[in-house]
């Protein structure tokens, strides 16, 4: 009894510190990545008064905290099947990290989706070796890029039928490539439960965001939205659901 308390203390331990650890890496990587394009000393420091307060009241960065600290407890009291919950905290990092940028500059960074693609990668040959890894990276790869063609076409029929300024759509090229990023983490086939979990989030976010738009009579046909954070979300919840093994 005093050992398996001891050994869920230290689990706790590990789920806080690595859950406030992967927070600052995160924040520190949102605020440089999509201005610097590279690393450079994060703006909080040198540790002044002045620069810890302004860390603190950052709205963005206080959600950050609070949502990676309570996943990282969560994942590591409840670990998903047989993927590692250490594993699962960097995963989930890196997806807080693509959805942040995205919300906040609409991009989706190709050296971060490179790295993506090197990291996640390697965990999927882990998990269920190098060939579904590569099928599930190309299959995620091309359905985005059809979806992403089709989006092109369609918007631009209906700017010129509707003679406005053609808008670049919600899907773009860097979403492309974090479907790849996605696909080459969960393999094939569970990529294809990933993407559809994403593109249904999105799907009904679009729904509840048109409604409320349109009630207050700011609807716009091409209007934005960031759609790393929904695909990021659907591979997140088929992990945590337990169905990335599902066969097809």
């Amino acid at each position: 009894m005093a050992n398996t308390c001891s050994i869920i203390r230290c689990m706790l331990i590990a789920a806080i510190a690595i859950g406030l650890l992967s927070a600052l890496l995160v924040n520190y990587l949102a605020d440089v990545l999509p201005t610097e394009r590279r690393l450079t000393a994060p703006a909080w420091w040198p540790l002044t008064a002045q620069a810890v307060g302004e860390y603190i009241h950052s709205p963005r960065k206080f959600v950050v905290h609070i949502a990676l600290l309570l996943a990282s407890i969560y994942i590591f009291q409840n670990p998903p099947g047989d993927f590692s919950p250490y594993l699962l905290a960097f995963v989930l990092a890196y997806f807080v990290l693509v959805a942040v940028i995205d919300i906040e500059h609409r991009l989706v960074l190709h050296p971060v989706s490179i790295f993506g693609a090197l990291a996640l990668g390697s965990i999927g040959v882990m998990r269920h070796e190098l060939l579904p890894t590569l099928l599930g990276g190309a299959a995620g790869f091309l359905l985005m890029l059809g979806l992403y063609f089709s989006g092109e076409l369609i918007g631009r029929l209906l700017a010129r039928l509707r003679k406005q300024a053609w808008q670049e759509t919600a899907l773009g090229f860097g979403d492309v490539n974090l479907a790849g990023v996605i696909g080459l983490l969960m393999g094939w086939p569970a990529v294809m439960p990933a993407l559809f979990a994403g593109v249904l989030l999105a799907g009904v976010y679009s729904l509840v965001f048109v409604f409320v738009s349109l009630l207050r009579g700011k609807y716009s046909m091409f209007a934005s939205m960031p759609y790393a954070p929904f695909l990021c979300a659907g591979a997140v919840l088929v992990v945590l659901l337990g169905v990335y093994n599902v066969a097809l």
